[in-house]
């Protein structure tokens, strides 16, 4: 069984996904290790479903959801939380 919390990443207006996995608790992704490709360089995957395959194939059956988005920031006000959903993955293929 995989150790530590499966995560994937969704940026506001962007076209593709980022998966991790981190050892935080829920709330906190600061300290993610972000998948990379055979490359070297961040895997980015073309939908939430090629995210969840990469993270299942690690050994993972469950993940978090963790949408950001710049617009609070870009008015001026604070930073927006970021918000995280807890994401069963389907086992059954």
């Amino acid at each position: 069984m995989a150790t530590g919390r499966a995560l994937i990443f969704s940026y506001s207006d962007c076209a593709h996904y980022h998966a991790g996995i981190t050892q935080e608790p829920v709330g906190s992704t600061e300290a993610a290790q972000l998948l990379r490709n055979p490359e070297g360089k961040v895997a980015k995957f073309p939908s939430l479903f090629r995210a969840q395959q990469a993270l299942k194939d690690l050994g993972y059956t469950r993940g978090w959801l963790v949408m950001q988005s710049p617009y609070d920031e870009m008015i001026g006000s604070e930073p927006a939380q970021k918000t995280e959903l807890a994401l069963p993955f389907d086992t059954d293929d």
